[in-house]
């Protein structure tokens, strides 16, 4: 229960910011992971209170951050569209977890700022769509 007040509130704040995420490029380290970000459309951002941002190389390497970090004092939590590569706060993206490096047969989540979009996506991978609350209930194992 504190983790999902936390989030709300990390996510409320992001609403009232005027903090805004910085790009994210191909080749950059991850700050959860410390491999590479080698699709930023894939990626995404958090930025605390000192205005720091940090990129994370996919949606559930930043959700496992915020997971294991729920004191965090951040203002913002963004997420990549996967279809326009802009940004779009955490909680106003739909997401759906798929294979995204097929050699590897990694699985995370693509995020999406139309839900339509999503449900469309997920219909062609046999998925289903999901909010950011499951995102981060699934992360976090509750």
């Amino acid at each position: 229960m504190r983790h999902a007040i936390s989030v709300v509130v990390v996510l409320a704040l992001a609403a009232c910011s005027s903090l805004r995420p910085l790009p994210i490029r191909a080749g950059e380290t991850c700050f959860g992971c410390r491999q590479l970000i080698v699709e930023p459309k894939l990626a995404a951002e958090v930025i605390d209170a000192n205005g720091h941002a940090y990129k994370f190389r996919t949606v559930e390497c930043m959700a496992k951050y915020l997971a294991n970090h729920p004191d965090e004092n951040l203002v913002g939590v963004w997420v990549t569209d996967y279809h326009s590569g802009k940004f779009v706060s955490a909680s106003n993206a739909t997401y759906v977890r798929g294979v995204i490096d097929e050699a590897r047969m990694e699985r995370n989540y693509f995020a999406f700022r139309s839900v339509t979009d999503a449900a469309a996506f997920a219909q062609d991978r046999t998925s289903t769509a999901v909010d950011w609350p499951t995102v981060m209930r699934r992360v976090s194992g509750d």
